[in-house]
């Protein structure tokens, strides 16, 4: 969605030009303090890290919900354990990440995340041995948690992390002022198409093109207009060697896709694709 930044542009030019300067100002603020990043999938991998990087839980958690209010509970309810899948990971790297940094600090870090997030996590399996790491002395050993100091597996939950935002910002529906670039540069294509049968047209009859011919450039015409995008299932990019258990989380958002691809990604059309129809 890198066209978000050049719509907002347009929409400070305008509100120039109307003289909203107040507008304007408020504007500007927001933008400074975007979450979204204007959707820009690496900045906010990049936000997300930083929160990791910094053992800033508090942070971490309302980013999260952010997003979550913002995109994650506005799909489709099959779609939510992948979410949670991927929100788990992150926790998960975030004690990898706060048990490497070095001093003592990594011990406060590592019980603070324990006792805030113990009534959300206590119940479930997958979290018991995880209790116990600020008990382990040197977990990257231990056949429990090895697996998550390796920088295959850190490295995994970043591109399926990096891939899930990629894909549900480009299937969630997007207001009609950030679709009008990509509706000039259709119209060109078919008015350039048009032109070009035109002049086939008026040629000799032994160089016309078949009626076929054109009836099949017209048919892969329609069927791009009106069929939807093929998504392609990046989460397939995942590393899959000596990740054993670990990766299986990530893997599980394989099925994401093509659990999108049957369906509308979100419960409700945009407002635009009703009108049309």
């Amino acid at each position: 969605m890198a066209h978000i930044q050049l719509v907002d542009e347009i929409v400070r030019e305008y509100l120039l030009f109307r003289g909203f300067t107040s507008t304007v100002k408020a504007f500007d603020n927001d933008l400074k303090t975007d979450k979204d990043k204007g959707f820009r999938v690496d900045k906010m991998v990049d936000q997300i890290m930083h929160y990791i990087n910094y053992s800033d839980l508090n942070g971490l958690k309302d980013y999260w919900n952010h997003l979550e209010t913002l995109v994650f509970s506005k799909l489709e309810i099959h779609v939510q354990p992948a979410i949670r899948k991927i929100e788990y990971s992150l926790y998960k790297l975030y004690l990898v990440t706060a048990t490497q940094n070095a001093g003592g600090v990594r011990n406060e870090k590592v019980s603070e995340f324990m006792a805030k997030m113990l009534p959300e996590l206590q119940g479930q399996s997958e979290w018991k041995e995880w209790f116990m790491l600020p008990y382990v002395q040197k977990p990257d050993e231990n056949p429990s948690f090895s697996l998550y100091f390796t920088r295959a597996w850190q490295d995994s939950v970043l591109v399926s992390l990096h891939n899930l935002l990629a894909t549900v910002f480009q299937c969630m529906p997007h207001p009609t002022l950030t679709s009008y670039e990509s509706d000039a540069a259709l119209l060109k294509r078919l008015q350039e198409e048009i032109n070009a049968l035109k002049l086939k047209s008026q040629q000799p009859a032994t160089e016309k093109t078949s009626p076929c011919g054109h009836q099949s450039r017209l048919a892969q015409y329609s069927e791009k207009l009106s069929g939807p995008l093929s998504l392609v299932d990046d989460f397939s990019a995942i590393p899959s060697e000596n990740l054993d258990h670990g990766l299986r989380e990530a893997r599980g958002l394989r099925g994401l896709l093509r659990q999108m691809g049957g369906s509308p990604v979100m419960g409700k059309k945009s407002g635009r694709s009703q009108s049309q129809n």
